[in-house]
């Protein structure tokens, strides 16, 4: 059985944890929150599952130490903000030395400072420390997965061998990977996703109809293949019938467990400037529509007209009212 160690102690983390052990592999999570890391010892992480436990909890060990955490891993599975890269891999690598290692990370979406993927940054940050790289992405959230609801996600990356590996290695009876090699495609929907789950989150509240709901997600899923065939011309054609694209776009915008999506609701019901103080923790759709509203004012994304998305960035950054939001609609095609 292979040991795995997860830099990062929150919900997803946790909920891969506990396939892991429940596959019979020894897992340690590596953070800095002693009550959380004492809970988890304990076999719970009440601040996201209250008191519900981990499965096969013996094989989970939660630590503060992280050249112990480090010490005979075989994958090292990065489950902590993107904003904390810069930090936390060089202190790995010190640890690590001459020892070169296998990373799946489980962050989705780009780099606001750089406007680079993830996959960028990691392979940027690690350089010849690195050994393998993968990302899981898809329809997955996180307390289903620690509830053992059966889920379905894509394993992304350039070396199939790999992918293969860290999918046998999670699969079980109600978790599977599905290994895809076109990790620029599957980064690009899990980027987008959430800035189109803000706008049908306001939807749902001002055009409250599944006819028009069902209208959005296609359009939404139109304008994502719109832009990935400039951003990434020789990109895979059939991408967007994958989990980690229509599934986790479908997902993240249909749900109000998607923080994304209820913020949308949110400003529906109280404005832009009202929904931004109600939420202490940073919400990924509004930082990538930022990121995406000054990349597709580039020449080369010129020719597209994608009306969804420039709706949603009119009204988060120039004051356009959420009911003005689908008037579009009226001139689709």
């Amino acid at each position: 059985m292979a040991k795995i160690t997860f830099i990062g102690t929150g919900a997803w983390a946790s909920g891969l944890a506990t396939i892991l052990a429940e596959n019979n592999h020894k897992v340690t999570m590596w953070g800095i929150n002693r009550d959380e890391i004492n809970d988890i010892n304990r076999g719970l992480n009440r601040v996201y599952f209250g008191n519900n436990s981990f499965k096969n909890a013996r094989k989970i060990e939660a630590t503060d130490d992280l050249e112990k955490a480090l010490a005979s891993v075989h994958f090292l599975v990065l489950a902590v903000p993107s904003s904390a890269f810069d930090k936390v891999i060089p202190n790995i690598k010190t640890y690590l030395g001459d020892r070169q290692v296998d990373v799946i990370n489980v962050a989705k979406g780009i780099d606001a400072q750089t406007q680079m993927f993830y996959s960028e940054i990691v392979r940027k940050e690690f350089g010849s420390a690195l050994q393998n790289y993968c990302t899981i992405l898809g329809p997955s959230f996180a307390t289903e997965v620690f509830a053992g609801d059966l889920t379905v996600a894509n394993v992304v990356g350039p070396k199939q061998n790999y992918l293969k590996k860290v999918a046998r290695t999670f699969n079980n009876s109600h978790f599977k990977l599905v290994p895809h090699k076109d990790e620029n495609s599957a980064q690009l929907f899990a980027a987008l996703k959430n800035v189109y789950a803000i706008g049908t989150g306001m939807a749902g509240v001002l055009f409250p109809s599944k006819n028009t709901e069902a209208a959005l997600l296609t359009i939404a899923v139109k304008e994502i293949n719109e832009i990935k065939s400039v951003m990434f011309p020789h990109s895979s054609k059939t991408f967007g019938f994958e989990y980690a694209a229509i599934g986790d776009l479908f997902l993240t915008c249909t749900s109000l467990k998607s923080r994304n999506y209820s913020f949308g609701v949110q400003i529906a019901q109280v404005g832009v400037t009202s929904a931004l103080e109600l939420n202490t923790k940073t919400i990924e759709g509004y930082r990538s529509a930022s990121i995406f509203r000054e990349l597709i004012e580039g020449s080369e994304y010129q020719h597209l007209k994608l009306p969804f998305l420039k709706n949603i960035m009119k009204v988060l950054f120039e004051n356009k009212r959420p009911d003005k939001l689908l008037v579009f609609l009226a001139n689709v095609d």
